[in-house]
């Protein structure tokens, strides 16, 4: 950060070093070359703003310093950066129980919330395909229970998805869907 502790920031010390051999101007006096147990990390290099991301230290959300302090070598590929988002722990297998189910509108709900779809789902086929197709990620295999009593209830609806889901599996290598009465 620039006018911090140290006056000038790391990155402007890395330019003004490459340019005159010190962090800045009054520090020159007090340069020598590097001893022989001083060696420099073979993958060290200067900070590129166009790539390196570094934290906002006026953000009220700073990570606590880490244990790991290597971590915060911005040449090497632990380094923190900006925090990721997390991998969606995806199950490799779903049972949806659609025995209790009345309607379409509740069978659009149960998928919503077990498949994890946003909070947008627009609760009809066109946007169910959406949803598995580029919104969530769907386990290998997908299993409703109940099946006859769906079909039972609310026919159209249970036509409706499993004509979804066949196209679904006939397009994604994998998928599997089982429908237990």
């Amino acid at each position: 950060m620039p006018g911090g502790a140290n006056r000038v920031s790391l990155f402007e010390a890395q330019q003004n070093f490459q340019t005159y051999g010190a962090c800045d101007q009054r520090g020159r006096r007090f340069v020598r070359p590097p001893a022989d147990d001083e060696s420099l990390d073979p993958g060290w290099r200067p900070i590129d703003p166009t790539t390196d991301s570094f934290e906002d230290r006026e953000s009220k959300a700073l990570r606590p310093w880490p244990d790991d302090r290597s971590i915060l070598c911005w040449w090497l590929p632990s380094f923190w950066g900006y925090p990721e988002e997390p991998e969606p722990d995806v199950p490799q297998r779903v049972v949806i129980d659609v025995g209790a189910l009345h309607s379409e509108r509740e069978l659009h709900g149960l998928l919503k919330q077990q498949l994890g779809f946003p909070s947008f789902y627009g609760m009809n086929w066109a946007a169910f395909w959406d949803a598995i197709t580029g919104l969530v990620e769907m386990p290998n295999e997908l299993r409703f229970t109940h099946w006859a009593e769906l079909e039972l209830r609310a026919p159209q609806a249970a036509a409706a998805l499993r004509r979804q889901l066949t196209r679904y599996e006939d397009a994604s290598q994998g998928f599997k869907v089982v429908y237990d009465k």
